[in-house]
């Protein structure tokens, strides 16, 4: 993929067969003029499910300029790498006599991924170089790839560079520790490498545990061959000891994926000072380069030789703190260390208005309300256009890409601007995005940018899928286009964009809502099942946690249940559009079980509700209380409290209100079964993002069998 962008593109009006783009190529743009478009689409593109009320000819004035624009971009695009062809052709026909002259030989992929977290400190970092070049003194120098000797971190594809390794990599070393398991971009790497497993020919996986950290559970197929340097025997060991450690038991293991073997080649060590420093990024500093920086700033030479000693350079000093530098690089002097740091946030600060800083700008902008970005594969322009228009009426700003670039870093500098512009990104999943690379690189610089996807999925491509895209979109929400009406997922995810601030009417605002909470699901979950299931009652999915709470906290419970649901934990709460308010409860009580309605009518039968409800509570494995101060005073709520501690179900309180804890409301026997528990608190924003892993925590405990 590593230059899959600078191939010549084709015209997709002349590719007769029916077959999906290839990855190494840049499909160009529709073909030639716009009434011919339905016609000379590939097979593949017009099978894609739309819908039945779509009208794909209704194209006005400015969807068919939007279409000739990219035509034409296409086209010279097109032109220019023909004529460039053709140059080359001529050149190579004059220089055919000199049959000496051989083409340069492909330079060997390396085969041994470093997989670490980005965002750690300067002691994870400076091990991480430290196995590193030890690995490269064992004849490994041509086999390792590590970002940091790539040159390529303050660039706009570092990202997506480090996720096509973890997807190629025939081993990979995974420096596990706190920050690792916290950092999106190391947690996809370990996603990619356990969704590998699965194929014929898996990576194998190398893990290093630096300190004490708790393991995700479904990363534990992947530490069979690991070595833990958190046990108490290691503590007191130097990071080049512990690195000693990590080489000697992992050698022998390791060499038989390397495919160079060459010797490693120290960088030469310069005697005299230049300023070559200043033609580079802080990032691809030397050690000499930072060597004759410190001179220049008239930094003693004792600290000087401290740096040396540690092997300082660019990639270190960015994360070096006041700290750091008092404890291991013997810098005792305040002033000294303040000096440092300021000169370093300076240095940042200009690089970050240099022109080929352009991301990292784009990522502190500062989004449009109501905008949208849709990502989609050239091949999908029409279905995209339709898409556009249908979301402009609705009063959204609507942007994709408009150029292709030759190459990927042209790509995103032609089109990034645009996704940091938009608060709201959407990709579409057809079965031409499936293998797109223009696809892929906007989702992950989408994703880099800290912006939430949204995945469209008009065709369930799960399976083709790259496992990098799986990593990242698989807990992404998703609405379901392929078996749903469009006109209701359209609905679904104007909601998302632009919720409404009011729907009139009680009963049909709740149900609205229901509507729209239920149409968003994580994209693995709903590709894993058919699209009716998630819409057909209680039957859907097995819950595994039942949610009891009362009817005024129903916002916030439904994220709650988005939140688990994400953390693969399916959920049960009796949120659906056939089980009214007044069912539920309203804001005086809850009437849950009762004959009222509205209109004098019950919506469903009592006793059927009661079944229902206590059915699925049966099947869950947990139950959740939602605690408010109308929940206490709710009869029907309270016995799901009951019913639970007869069924010998655990129960877990979380705490939406502040409430005396435990509660002096409430029958004798619900107040020994509550007394008896303990909370999680979120009864604030902030303590709701703070204790939603002390939640999963509880969750994860129980579901595995540990109390």
């Amino acid at each position: 993929m590593g230059d899959s962008m600078e191939e010549e593109p084709t015209n997709l009006a002349q590719d007769s067969e029916n077959q999906p783009p290839k990855e190494e190529t840049l499909p160009s743009v529709i073909g030639e003029e716009d009434g011919k478009e339905s016609s000379q689409l590939p097979q593949h593109v017009l099978s894609v499910k739309i819908s039945k009320d779509i009208p794909l000819d209704d194209q006005n004035n400015e969807s068919a300029n939007e279409v000739a624009s990219q035509q034409q971009v296409a086209e010279s695009t097109e032109e220019t790498l023909n004529n460039s062809k053709k140059r080359e052709s001529s050149s190579h026909s004059k220089g055919s006599s000199h049959s000496s002259v051989k083409p340069p030989a492909k330079k060997p992929r390396k085969a041994i991924f470093i997989s670490y977290s980005p965002d750690g400190g300067f002691i994870e970092r400076r091990f991480v170089c430290e196995v590193v070049r030890q690995f490269k003194e064992n004849n490994l120098a041509e086999d390792i790839w590590f970002d940091k000797d790539e040159q390529n971190l303050n660039s706009a594809t570092w990202f997506s560079q480090r996720m096509e390794m973890a997807e190629k990599c025939r081993a990979a070393l995974c420096i596990l520790t706190q920050s690792y398991f916290h950092c999106p971009v190391s947690v996809y790497e370990l996603r990619i490498l356990a969704e590998r497993q699965k194929s014929h020919n898996p990576p194998k996986v190398f893990t290093v545990l630096l300190e004490e950290t708790d393991l995700p559970k479904q990363f534990y197929p992947l530490m069979d061959d690991g070595v833990n340097l958190a046990i108490p025997a290691f503590h007191r060991l130097s990071l080049s000891e512990k690195a000693s450690i990590v080489i000697g038991s992992l050698i022998a293991k390791v060499e038989p994926y390397a495919t160079v073997n060459a010797p490693y080649i120290p960088p030469a060590r310069e005697d005299d000072f230049t300023d070559q420093y200043k033609k580079r990024n802080l990032c691809r500093w030397t050690v000499n380069d930072l060597q004759s920086w410190l001179f220049d700033l008239g930094i003693r030479e004792f600290y000087r030789q401290s740096f040396a000693e540690a092997f300082m350079d660019g990639f270190l000093l960015m994360s070096v703190m006041d700290q750091d530098m008092a404890e291991h690089l013997s810098v005792d002097s305040r002033v000294v260390r303040k000096k440092l740091l300021q000169q370093i946030v300076s240095i940042l600060e200009k690089e970050q208005k240099h022109p080929e800083s352009w991301h990292l700008r784009a990522r502190t902008q500062r989004p449009k309300p109501d905008s949208v970005y849709i990502i989609y594969d050239p091949a999908d322009v029409r279905l995209s256009q339709n898409l556009k228009q249908d979301l402009k009426r609705k009063n959204l700003l609507v942007l994709s890409h408009e150029k292709l670039g030759q190459s990927r870093d042209e790509f995103l500098q032609l089109n990034g601007s645009h996704i940091a512009t938009c608060k709201n990104v959407v990709v579409l999943l057809t079965e031409a995005a499936s293998s797109s690379p223009f696809v892929f690189h906007e989702v992950l610089f989408a994703d880099w940018l800290g912006k939430s996807v949204v995945c469209l999925m008009f065709k369930n491509v799960w399976p083709k899928l790259r496992p990098a895209l799986k990593a990242i979109l698989g807990e992404s929400m998703a609405i379901d286009f392929e078996s749903k009406m469009y006109s209701e997922s359209i609905d679904i995810l104007e909601h998302h964009i632009k919720p409404l601030k009011k729907v009139p009417g009680v009963v049909l605002e709740q149900s609205y809502l229901n509507r729209m909470t239920e149409g968003l699901r994580p994209l693995q979950l709903l590709t894993s099942i058919s699209g009716s299931a998630w819409y057909g009652g209680s039957d859907f999915v097995q819950p595994r946690v039942y949610i009891s709470y009362q009817w005024d906290a129903q916002n916030k419970v439904a994220e709650i249940r988005r939140m688990l649901e994400s953390h693969a934990i399916p959920c049960f709460a009796d949120s659906s559009s056939t089980i009214s308010q007044a069912q539920r409860g309203n804001s005086s009580g809850s009437l849950r079980g009762g004959n009222t309605h509205p209109n004098n009518q019950s919506a469903v039968p009592s006793e059927g509700l009661q079944v229902h409800l206590q059915r699925n509570m049966k099947s869950s494995a947990i139950v959740v209380c939602c605690i408010t101060p109308r929940y206490l005073q709710s009869e029907n709520c309270l016995k799901d409290i009951i019913f639970a501690e007869s069924m010998g179900k655990p129960i877990v309180p979380v705490l939406l209100r502040f409430v005396a804890w435990p509660p002096d409301v409430g029958p004798s026997s619900v107040k020994k079964i509550l007394a008896r528990t303990t909370t999680v608190d979120f009864s604030n924003d902030k303590l709701y993002k703070q204790n939603f892993h002390l939640l999963l925590d509880k969750l994860r405990k129980y579901l595995s069998g540990r109390k």
